[in-house]
C-alpha cells in the first residue's frame, strides 16, 4: 500500500510539474466555426485571430470580414499591462 501511495505521490507531482511549465494555453491560432457561433448576421466577424509571441510581448493578428463582405485585417503587439498600445488595421481605433 506504501509503494502504492508513493507512485501516486510521483505521478501527481510530475503532472503538476507539466501543467505548471506548458506553454501559455492561448497562443496559437483560433478559428469561427460559423455553424457553432451565435454571431448575427451583418456584423464584423473574426474568421481567424493569431496569438504569438514576439519577445517580451504578445502579437494578435486578425483577419475576418466586414459587415458590407471586404476583408478586415488588424494587428496588435503589446503586453497584457493595463497600457495603451497602438493597433494597425483596425477602423474602429480613435
Amino acid at each position: 500500500m506504501k509503494a502504492r501511495t508513493v507512485l501516486l505521490t510521483l505521478v501527481l507531482c510530475f503532472l503538476a510539474g507539466a501543467v505548471c511549465f506548458a506553454s501559455d494555453i492561448q497562443m496559437g491560432t483560433w478559428k469561427l466555426n460559423e455553424a457553432k457561433s451565435k454571431i448575427a448576421a451583418g456584423t464584423t466577424k473574426n474568421s481567424t485571430v493569431v496569438y504569438e509571441a514576439a519577445g517580451d510581448r504578445i502579437k494578435v493578428t486578425i483577419d475576418g470580414n466586414a459587415p458590407d463582405g471586404t476583408a478586415t485585417h488588424s494587428e496588435w503587439t503589446g503586453k497584457f499591462d493595463g497600457k495603451d498600445y497602438p493597433s494597425t488595421g483596425n477602423p474602429n481605433e480613435c
